[in-house]
Formats: C-alpha cells, sequence, structure tokens
C-alpha cells in the first residue's frame, strides 16, 4: 500500500505543473486522505457536507465519513432512515460531498450517486461496526426533524448520560441506515499563497483527469 505523505509534499514545482504523473500523485494522495480519515479522530476529512436536493432547492448538513475504499471510488456515512435527508435521497440519488481540510488548506468536492442499505450485508457490517455510544443516537422515539416541546436529545431520556448495554443498543438497528456514495467525479483544491492548485478526477461515465483554472 503506498505510504501516506505529508499533507505539504504534493506543492507542485511549475516545471512538472502539467505532468500526468504529477495528477496521478495528487489523486492518490486525496484517497488516501479519506481512506485513512476514518479512523483519525481528529481528521480534517473525517466529516463533510452533505448537499442534496429537496422538492424546493437545496439542502445542506454535515455528516461524518464511516468508510472509504479507493479501489472502487466509493464512500458510505450513516443516517437514521426517518431523517428528512433519506426521502431527499431517494428522489434524487445524486448529491455532493464536501470536504474541508483547514490544516491541509484542501478543499474536496464529490459528484456522488448513492444507495441506501438497511437490511443487507453492508447494513449489518456497519451496525456491527459501531460501538453502544454510536449505538445510541438510533434508539430515538421520535423522528428526526419534528417539532417538539423542549429540548430533546436524541435518545430516550433514560440513558441519559449512560450508554446504552449492547443488547439495548440492538432496539437502534430499526432505524439504522448506510449511505453508499460512489464517486462520479472528485475536483481538488488546494490553497496557498504560493499558487492554488486545482484538478478535476472523472470516474463516470468516462475516466480522466485535468487540472483546472483555480
Amino acid at each position: 500500500m503506498p505510504t501516506l505523505r505529508p499533507y505539504n509534499s504534493i506543492t507542485l514545482q511549475l516545471s512538472n505543473f502539467y505532468s500526468v504523473n504529477s495528477l496521478n500523485d495528487l489523486e492518490r494522495d486525496a484517497w488516501l486522505w479519506l481512506t485513512s480519515a476514518p479512523k483519525r479522530k481528529r481528521d480534517g476529512f473525517k466529516t463533510m457536507t452533505l448537499a442534496t436536493r429537496t422538492l424546493d432547492g437545496v439542502n445542506a448538513r454535515t455528516v461524518v465519513l464511516r468508510k472509504a475504499d479507493a479501489d472502487a471510488k466509493t464512500l458510505w456515512f450513516h443516517t437514521d432512515v426517518r431523517s428528512d435527508k433519506v426521502g431527499e435521497l431517494s428522489r434524487h440519488p445524486k448529491a455532493t460531498l464536501l470536504f474541508w481540510d483547514n490544516r491541509r488548506q484542501i478543499q474536496l468536492r464529490l459528484s456522488v450517486t448513492t444507495a441506501p442499505h438497511t437490511d443487507d450485508a453492508i447494513a449489518s457490517e456497519h451496525w456491527a461496526g459501531l460501538w453502544v455510544g454510536g449505538r445510541k443516537m438510533y434508539l430515538s422515539e421520535h423522528m428526526p426533524g419534528l417539532p417538539y416541546p423542549e429540548p430533546y436529545p436524541g435518545f430516550p431520556a433514560q440513558f441519559g448520560e449512560n450508554l446504552p448495554t449492547e443488547a439495548e443498543s440492538e432496539a437502534g438497528r430499526n432505524n439504522f441506515l448506510v449511505v453508499e456514495c460512489r464517486v462520479l467525479t472528485m475536483d481538488y483544491l488546494h490553497l496557498s499563497r504560493a499558487g492554488q492548485t486545482r484538478a478535476r478526477f472523472r470516474y463516470e461515465p468516462f475516466p480522466g483527469m485535468e487540472w483546472l483554472v483555480p
């Protein structure tokens, strides 16, 4: 497996600015960051903004990157099956994922097509790997986004600051959904006083890569 290079090592020299090898290296680094981010607690790419189409416009919210596969060009995140984003994605499966890492000063903007997983092997694999603290948020008796007469923590009040047991957490399985995001294109932007770097990587329907004007 390629070694994850320091984030500042991708700064390109003018002499090789248009070289195909540099584009390949840049894409490799981007996917290494994405695949490693779920395992790094403070990684800037651990969370992303999900933008979806609604009946009257666009909606956006932050979700947690749970897994990325560089070979399959696919990412996954978790959500409550009752949330608005699930209905939005069922009507319009294409969405945008926006990553920003302040330390690296890098933005990744991914155009994706999504697929839901609830009662299959993918959903079961993700649920099995989710610790009880994460499962706790799927124990809510109420649909996310509904009006409520007082602040609601997102789970039954009896748990408070305590974690559910493994057995108690299983009650959230029916509310758990995994969203698979197959990447169609990835737009890369690196900000620097020495000069910005922008590129696009296309995967579907026709693979390709190119430099872009920032």
